[in-house]
């Protein structure tokens, strides 16, 4: 039904978008499930791993349930919340059925073995999961924007968690009791058999030696930790290892801004837009590939990243253009800008060519500055002076402010002939606007409608260049002065608009930072260190970062207060489920070593540090403590058993071995297909992964080999102390019969 010569040209449609994320988690997610399962059924038999899978999708139906009553959606952020708790929705399952499946195996009947294994584990378990609900809880009081996208996370952990529980010992107990009462006597099969046999030899042949060796060295199995949580925190304070803040991959929206001059006519500016696109076809046949889908030229109007609305003026114009895929090109944004910025020919006129690209996430732009102070000529000047810093940076495209000049303006100033004739800057100025914006007589009813009568001068004086010196000025007195006998003119350069923050003058001059060249936090404070200094005493102005910066900073506040309390918090539940103030700092000593694997992660795959691997670090110090606790709290019933303190801890460590690898590898399986996912909407991600993959497990190592020596240095030192205290009491005690 249009006209003849009218299409219509879907374009910059977000739900694409959206689509292909969340297909590209679900695949990762079903390869992470595939590994899940393919490491229970290599180390549990075939039954009790059928049943402790099951619980997977239980528990993500019921956590989904909870999700949906506290108001969450399937999105980018909280499916890979599920992704990431695919191996820890099995953990407590898998700690249940291994302790029920262990004494099944020892040849106790079904029903005693699955009750028991649900009676003693319930405690660690309960524990454990608190303990992990404890990190990932704070989270949620991260504030602003960075908050409302990441609560996803925690919300999800904690669901799938507490379905967890109910499924682990409400559901999973029957089901393992019907597999043993159907199997009888346990006779596992030939390739049971062999991976038991196996397991077993890894186990007495080469892990107990080792937890022999590192608890007869213990103190060189702490010094060796030390050392490498040392190199850690060097690799950090180094700046090897950068911070970004929330990275974004490559958008597929980019905009070409052009300002020319106030009162440039509007044919010259459409013509230049017409060059800025001839160049964009120029750069793309550059590049060697198709790659433009859409492209969209508008004129009297500015594009900006976020939702808010552009400047408008006769002066402004600007380009939408919309790529392909980055997955399905080879040249990146940041290329394809600079190709397209060097076929851009210089026009007189331009006040400012930027180009840049829609970004996901936090709104801002990676540097965004404000100028703040009393003066609009003394912001807007350093404004230009720290435009021309940034330009002589490589990695930083998109340069613009938000306050641009508009027409010429002139200013008048009361002359002392003026004074001394009793006028004043407001009669000056009223009688200005009467004379040219007109001065209203009268307002008298035509019917339904009003009509207004100006006295105003007549056109032929007030739209002539030279008109206004014709104008007289009215003295109190009744008589007249020509205005420049009265008035000092001068002209200047005016302003489109002028923007107020805080109650002062302020511009803001954004940028965007090529990641592959740069960091924006490195440029900042470079900026900080020396620019924004000199600038700040030679114009008379104020600096302050926001956007992007001003997010970091409070999000790094919040994380703060955050980390300390899911910190207490653990502590609080160890203290109650150990029953001692000592025991809770042994277990969470792991804390630190673990964030030691998670760095080194970062490292090996070649990522900066983000909000995401910070995330990744404060869930991580809730998940690593999981292992230690089942592990102390089988030491402490081999002790309470009569067995000295080094055999029950080489003898715990042993019997937790399969546990502690189970729910470590599951939970590293479930995140592995993301960690090697080359796609790059999903790179954003990565960095969370990492964390919690490789800090999970470095801390396995160390759970298995650090906690116990900890644990021995810790009874020996108590260990003497008593003995200390017994030769004091009996020395007194001699002394007093003496």
């Amino acid at each position: 039904q249009l006209p003849a010569g009218v299409e219509l040209f879907v374009y910059d449609q977000q739900w694409e978008l959206i689509e292909q994320r969340i297909n590209l988690l679900l695949e990762n997610g079903l390869s992470g499930l595939a590994l899940v399962l393919i490491i229970l059924f290599l180390f549990l038999d075939a039954r009790a791993a059928t049943w402790v899978a099951a619980g997977i999708p239980v528990s993500f139906m019921a956590a989904l349930a909870a999700l949906y009553l506290v108001g969450g959606s399937i999105d980018m952020i909280s499916l890979f919340a599920f992704i990431m708790v695919l191996g820890i929705i099995v953990d407590d399952a898998i700690v249940v059925g291994e302790d029920a499946m262990t004494h099944f195996q020892q040849g106790e009947p079904p029903l005693a073995a699955v009750e028991g294994g649900a009676r003693r584990m319930l405690a660690p378990v309960m524990s454990s999961s608190l303990t992990t609900i404890a990190a990932f809880l704070p989270l949620m009081l991260v504030g602003d924007i960075i908050g409302a996208i990441m609560r996803a996370i925690p919300t999800v952990v904690i669901c799938v968690i507490v379905a967890s529980l109910i499924e682990s010992f409400l559901i999973l107990p029957g089901h393992l009791r019907h597999a043993f009462a159907q199997s009888g006597d346990y006779r596992p099969r030939y390739i049971r058999r062999r991976l038991d046999a196996g397991f077993r030899w890894f186990r007495e042949r080469v892990f107990r030696p080792l937890v022999r060796a590192a608890l007869v060295y213990r103190w060189t199995t702490v010094a060796t930790a030390v050392a490498l949580m040392a190199t850690s925190a060097g690799l950090l304070a180094s700046g090897r290892m950068p911070f970004t803040f929330f990275p974004t991959p490559d958008g597929r929206t980019l905009f070409a801004n052009v300002e020319f001059v106030s009162g440039t006519p509007q044919a010259r500016v459409e013509a230049h837009l017409a060059h800025v696109e001839q160049a964009l076809w120029e750069a793309q046949a550059a590049l060697g590939e198709d790659i433009i889908v859409a492209v969209v030229v508008r004129h009297g109007i500015t594009e900006t990243a976020s939702e808010q609305e552009g400047r408008r003026g006769d002066q402004f114009g600007s380009i939408l253009v919309e790529l392909v895929e980055p997955d399905a090109r080879s040249a990146r944004n940041s290329e394809f800008i600079s190709a397209w910025r060097a076929h851009i020919a210089d026009v007189p006129g331009v006040e400012n060519l930027s180009i840049f690209e829609r970004r996901a996430g936090p709104p801002g732009r990676d540097i965004d500055i404000r100028i703040s102070g009393d003066s609009a000529a003394a912001v807007k000047a350093a404004a230009i002076d720290l435009k021309e810093q940034l330009r002589t940076l490589e990695a930083v495209s998109g340069i613009e402010d938000d306050t641009p000049f508009g027409r010429e303006q002139l200013v008048l100033r009361l002359t002392a002939t003026g004074e001394a004739l009793g006028l004043s800057v407001d009669d000056v100025g009223r009688q200005l606007r009467a004379a040219y914006d007109g001065y209203l007589a009268q307002i008298f009813p035509d019917g339904e409608d009003e009509i207004e009568v100006r006295v105003v001068l007549p056109d032929t004086e007030r739209n002539v260049p030279g008109g206004f010196d014709k104008v007289d000025i009215v003295m109190p007195d009744g008589g007249s002065v020509p205005i420049l006998d009265v008035v000092t003119v001068d002209s200047q350069r005016g302003f489109e608009a002028l923007r107020h923050a805080d109650g002062r003058l302020a511009v803001t001059v954004a940028a965007d930072v090529d990641p592959a060249r740069s960091n924006a936090n490195t440029i900042l404070a470079e900026l900080a260190r020396g620019t924004l200094g000199d600038l700040a005493s030679r114009h008379g102005v104020e600096f302050s970062l926001e956007g992007r910066a001003a997010d970091q900073s409070e999000t790094l506040e919040d994380m703060r207060r955050g980390t300390l309390l899911a910190l207490a918090l653990i502590y609080i539940i160890l203290a109650w489920v150990f029953g001692s103030y000592g025991w809770p700092l042994i277990v969470m000593t792991i804390i630190p070593f673990g964030i030691v694997g998670a760095v080194w992660g970062h490292f090996a795959m070649g990522l900066d540090l983000t909000i995401l691997s910070l995330f990744g670090f404060v869930g991580l110090s809730g998940i690593v403590v999981n292992d230690s606790i089942i592990l102390v709290v089988f030491y402490r019933n081999l002790r309470a058993g009569g067995m000295s303190a080094q055999e029950a801890l080489v003898e715990a460590a042993c019997q937790r071995l399969r546990a502690v690898l189970l729910t470590s590898l599951t939970t590293i399986a479930g995140l592995t297909p993301l960690l090697f996912e080359t796609s790059l909407q999903a790179q954003f991600l990565i960095p969370m992964a990492t964390s919690i993959a490789f800090g999970l497990g470095f801390a396995t190592l160390l759970v298995l080999l650090l906690v116990p020596s900890l644990l021995c240095i810790y009874e020996n030192t108590l260990e003497r102390l008593r003995r200390r205290d017994a030769v004091e009491k009996l020395v007194a005690g001699q002394i007093d019969a003496s």
